[in-house]
Parts: C-alpha cells; structure tokens; sequence
C-alpha cells in the first residue's frame, strides 16, 4: 500500500490502481483480482463467508445491547467494538457447547 503526496489526492480506480482515503490519509494499491462473486460462491471461501455471516449476527446483536446500554454521550467506535468483540466470544462459546 502505498501513499499518496503531493497537492492533487485522488479516489477511484485509474489503470488497474486503486485510489482511496482511509480517515484523512490517502493511500493507492493495485487492484484486486479477487472478485465478491467469487468470494460468494467459490468453495474455497466457505470458511470466509461462514465467518462473515458470525460477524454479522454479533454486530446486530451488538448493535440492540450498545444502544440500549451506553448512554448517547459516551458512545463512540471503541466501545462499539468492545460490544461486539464481547458477542462474537459469547457466540464461540455457545458454538463449542453445542458441538
């Protein structure tokens, strides 16, 4: 990854390079050649989605106990998080009682 200087910042894909901002940094990289079809049906990435899906059921679940938990003026990325970084080890651990 490599990053962008100069006056002109830009974002975007241009000739097989990937232009694009991360915070206030800019940052360029070759383009992928790995595609979301792929990734959705290939075998080779059925550990991929079935770790995927796990993180989408943390983050909602996540997403009803922060907002029903952490008063507006606290909340922030961090402790969002640390919510689901909490439910997805509460979901392993359901999942290795289950096996």
């Amino acid at each position: 990854m490599a990053t962008q200087i100069g006056l002109l910042r830009i974002s975007g894909t241009v000739d097989g390079i990937c232009f694009y901002r991360i915070g206030t940094a800019y940052y360029a990289k070759k383009k992928s050649s790995l595609s979301g079809e792929r990734v959705r049906k290939d075998p080779a990435f059925a550990e991929t989605r079935r770790h995927s899906k796990r993180m989408g059921n943390a983050s909602k679940t996540a997403s009803l106990i922060y907002r029903q938990t952490v008063p507006k003026e606290e909340r922030c990325r961090e402790k969002y998080r640390e919510v689901v970084g909490m439910v997805m080890r509460e979901l392993a651990k359901d999942a290795h009682h289950i096996k």
